[in-house]
Formats: C-alpha cells, sequence, structure tokens
C-alpha cells in the first residue's frame, strides 16, 4: 500500500526453473535477476504459453438464522499449481508429465542416437520442487527479481499432444504443478519473492 508507482508494474516473460524436491529457492541477495539459479535447479527451456500461477481455496461459512449473510468464514482445502505450455518436445520435458523414465543411446555404428521414454504401470509420482522468475526494473534501470515457486509438487501432463501439418500451431508439451503441502514448513504451498530495491554498497 502507499503512493502508486510505475515501477511496481510487471510486464515480464518468465523463466521457469525446477530442482528435486527440498531444493532452496535460491537466495535474493546473492543470486541476481537473470542469473542461474545454481544449487540443483536446471532451466526448464522455451514455453508456448504464458506461465501461470493459481490459487485456489474451498470455504465453509458459518450461517445462523438470525442473519441472511454467513457471520464467518473459514478455509477448508487450498491448491496451488503453476502451469504453461513447453515448446520443445523432447523427451526430458515429456519425462516430467509422464514421470516415465528416459533411456538414451548415443550414436554409433550402425546406430543412431535415439531416446526412449518407457511409461506407465507405475502407480508413484516423482515430487519435485519448481519455479519461476519474471524481472521489472526499477527507476535506475536496476533489474529486480520476483520469483514464485511450489515447495513440493507433482508433474502431469495437462492437455494433448497435437500433431497437423495443417495446422498454423505446433506441438507443445502442456505441463501442470500442482502443489503438495510442506510438511517441514507448516504446510506451506507457495514461495512468493519480490525483490524491491537492490543492496547498498
Amino acid at each position: 500500500m502507499g503512493i502508486p508507482s510505475v515501477a511496481n508494474i510487471l510486464k515480464s516473460g518468465a523463466i521457469v526453473w525446477i530442482a528435486p524436491k527440498g531444493e532452496a529457492f535460491p537466495d535474493a541477495s546473492t543470486i541476481a535477476a537473470g542469473v542461474d539459479w545454481g544449487g540443483n535447479w536446471e532451466r526448464v527451456g522455451y514455453t508456448k504459453e504464458p506461465v501461470a500461477m493459481k490459487y485456489e481455496a474451498d470455504y465453509h461459512e458459518t450461517v445462523v438464522e438470525e442473519f441472511l449473510a454467513a457471520v464467518g468464514r473459514k478455509k477448508i482445502g487450498e491448491k496451488a499449481s503453476i502451469e504453461t505450455v513447453l515448446a520443445e518436445l523432447t523427451s526430458d520435458y515429456l519425462q516430467y508429465g509422464t514421470d516415465g523414465t528416459v533411456t538414451a543411446t548415443a550414436a554409433g555404428v550402425g546406430q543412431v542416437g535415439e531416446e526412449e521414454l518407457a511409461v506407465g504401470n507405475d502407480s508413484e509420482i516423482t515430487e519435485y520442487t519448481i519455479g519461476f522468475e519474471g524481472i521489472r526494473y526499477d527507476a535506475s534501470n536496476n533489474a529486480l527479481a520476483f520469483r514464485v515457486g511450489l515447495h513440493i509438487c507433482t508433474l502431469k501432463l495437462n492437455g494433448d499432444l497435437t500433431f497437423s501439418k495443417k495446422d498454423d500451431d505446433y506441438t507443445g508439451v502442456p505441463l501442470l504443478a500442482e502443489a503438495l503441502a510442506n510438511t517441514a514448513n507448516s504446510g506451506r504451498l507457495i514461495y512468493i519473492n519480490r525483490v524491491t530495491a537492490p543492496a547498498t554498497s
């Protein structure tokens, strides 16, 4: 709240990062905007559609006969997700959405280089930590990171892989990350970090 500032308006693309479950989000004081997140974070490649974060909650309303409106309201459930469509059709990105296993074979004499993705008949789902970063600029043109993530999530394909010669579009990998409660951190779902100013020298 306070005095409006154009510098608070964020118009940015987003870079998606993924890591094994439990990876710490980057420290804003040491990992600048636009810089590799380091650690076990891996950049997820080009995105075909915008990156979207959604938070939803279910509510219980306390209603009494004496009033038309509810007299109380509490959350009784919540969900969070991050969604996009990946532009690159690779076995690794399909693996995220199917929880399959990729086996890569290098090219050799009489052998093409290939990847095989084995999918199916496994009830267990891999858990990840995922995040993305947008960048805004202050009045002095300093790049300031805006980072959003899910502490723990599972991934799935969230749509069809479409193949057509006539369509004016191309095949993307629709990926949805759905949060799980972080039991090691009070059940938190979402990480949000907004850098407001660069460090002073």
